[in-house]
């Protein structure tokens, strides 16, 4: 595949250390020209229950509201997992019964 030599040939040229280095600045260059990849990637992730509302609309370079307009206008409910709950809990100072066990 020519992508693979021309990769290749990069870090050889010593333009890049290795070719993590090289595919982290081509997904940042991708992201840069097009932000709505970020916004996607957003969305996905937080379907997943990867990310909190919070750091989706981060990832995707908009406001917390915003992120729930777009949410809603995709028709996506949205949800808060035990996960989530529980990584709050942690850093809270005090303890709350939870009626769940935490994983």
């Amino acid at each position: 595949m020519i992508q693979e030599l021309e990769l290749n040939a990069l870090v050889k040229a010593g333009i890049f250390r290795s070719r993590t280095e090289a595919v982290r600045e081509a997904l940042r260059v991708l992201f840069a020209t097009r932000p709505q990849l970020s916004v996607e990637a957003a969305v996905q992730l937080y379907r997943e229950g990867e990310v909190t509302l919070g750091r989706a609309a981060e990832i995707a370079g908009i406001t917390r509201w915003e992120f729930e307009t777009l949410l809603a206008d995709r028709g996506i409910a949205r949800s808060v997992t035990v996960r989530q709950v529980c990584k709050v809990r942690r850093y809270e100072s005090h303890s709350s019964y939870l009626p769940f066990a935490c994983p």
